[in-house]
């Protein structure tokens, strides 16, 4: 298996993916929500906000995810009830929209603390290019999985590695090639080692990307798996 881990802004990067060379495209794209864990007014946090959150040509993004992936795949983009309409629309001008499936966290996170309910799924749109049957038998598309907090939180929007497994056994075979542009902390590549899947990751955060690359290495020397590792470090020219 071969892992390529590419540091840059996937809007280039994708640039040198061929044509039709992907078997499924999972992602979680920035929500445009300047996302950051700092819930109340006036309390400075830590944590930073995730870069592209605010402005994002998601027309090209989808675009070269046409480009790259194969006549028949699947792709699943991760989102949220305010961005729903906007990568829908993105979206349909290149895939099949099958369904929009719920993840549901099993607790809730962010949000208005006294103003709101509190947000305990997310959204997943699953698309398809062409015509390709989803692996095993026929699933609910509401999806039951912890969401990663506390210790083990490496990313502000770090998704649980069981979920990423189970829609990457269900779109892809042993052996085949799974793009995630938003690689974040990695979750997707550990996955991909997990499933016996080749990887392509991008990560336009150098932090996430030494993050996401320390991961997958150590994880890939504790499966003890039969890889080749493509790492491309090459950084963004100003």
């Amino acid at each position: 298996m071969t892992y390529n881990l590419i540091l840059g802004d996937c809007l280039d990067k994708m640039n040198d993916i061929p044509d039709k060379s992907v078997d499924l495209l999972l992602t979680d794209p920035p929500y445009l929500k300047a996302y950051s864990t700092g819930h109340r007014k006036g309390v400075k946090r830590s944590s930073t906000e995730i870069l592209n959150d605010r402005v994002f040509d998601f027309n090209y993004f989808f675009n070269e995810c046409n480009r790259i992936t194969k006549d028949n795949s699947h792709i699943y983009v991760f989102g949220c009830w305010q961005t729903n309409a906007c990568f829908l629309s993105c979206i349909q001008p290149f895939f099949k929209i099958k369904n929009n499936i719920i993840w549901v966290k099993n607790n809730w996170t962010a949000g208005d603390l006294f103003w709101s309910y509190g947000q305990s799924y997310e959204n997943i749109i699953f698309a398809m290019k062409g015509r390709k049957r989803l692996n095993g038998r026929r699933d609910r598309d509401v999806l039951f999985y912890d969401r990663v907090a506390g210790k083990e939180q490496l990313h502000l929007n770090q998704k649980p590695i069981e979920l990423i497994e189970y829609l990457i056994k269900k779109s892809s075979e042993e052996g085949d090639v799974v793009c995630d542009p938003f690689m974040g902390s990695g979750t997707t590549g550990v996955a991909c080692i997990n499933t016996n899947r080749n990887f392509i990751g991008i990560e336009k955060d150098e932090k996430y990307f030494n993050i996401a690359e320390k991961r997958i290495k150590e994880h890939y020397k504790l499966y003890n798996a039969q890889a080749e590792f493509g790492f491309n470090k090459e950084k963004e020219k100003m």
